[in-house]
């Protein structure tokens, strides 16, 4: 049994020499989808929340459902992890440009592949929060440790789907950037 903190650290270090690997264009391109998709998931969450409601009540008249929060949480889990699958299967968005050879490419690389593995470990950490880890899986100890419990505000959704600027969260302003880059480009 370890800490969810623990495996939310392992995941951020695969994410980055995945990273280092494929080099940091093709890793913005990564970036670029997540946070859009989170801006989406963050913009439109009570109305997500409120619908999966309404499907998982409707459904479980016809057939029987485990516990609706594990359902929302799996739901959840899935679209994103799927979303990582997708994102990071080919050169879909990879940036225009010649990659910075030797260490400042690495470590480039190494740095945005790390803002994916936050991005992508810290979201299924942070809907995993939100149904009470009723999803979680039978490796995690049950309940937080107190890093844990302090890192919780920095998940994604939690540090940056905050309004900063006319009401938006920062991720639209992230995705916004990240796209103008690689169109001006």
């Amino acid at each position: 049994m370890v800490p969810i903190e623990a495996f939310f650290g392992i995941l951020v270090v695969m994410f980055t020499v995945i990273g280092i690997i494929r080099g940091f264009l093709r890793e913005l391109g990564v970036t670029l989808g997540m946070t859009f998709v989170l801006f989406i998931l963050n913009l439109f969450d009570s109305q997500l929340t409120v619908g999966l409601d309404k499907v998982f009540t409707v459904s479980a008249k016809v057939l029987p459902l485990p516990n609706q929060a594990v359902m929302s949480c799996w739901l959840y889990m899935v679209v994103i992890s799927a979303l990582a699958f997708t994102l990071y299967h080919g050169q879909t968005l990879a940036f225009p440009g010649d990659a910075p050879k030797g260490m400042s490419g690495v470590y480039l690389g190494g740095l945005v592949g790390a803002l994916n593995g936050y991005l992508i470990a810290g979201s299924i950490w942070n809907y995993m929060h939100k149904y009470q880890y009723a999803c979680s899986f039978f490796f995690f100890d049950k309940g937080l440790t107190n890093l844990g419990q302090s890192l919780i505000e920095f998940l994604p959704l939690n540090l940056l789907g905050q309004p900063v600027l006319f009401g938006q969260s920062l991720l639209l302003y992230l995705a916004t950037a990240l796209l103008l880059a690689r169109v001006i480009h």
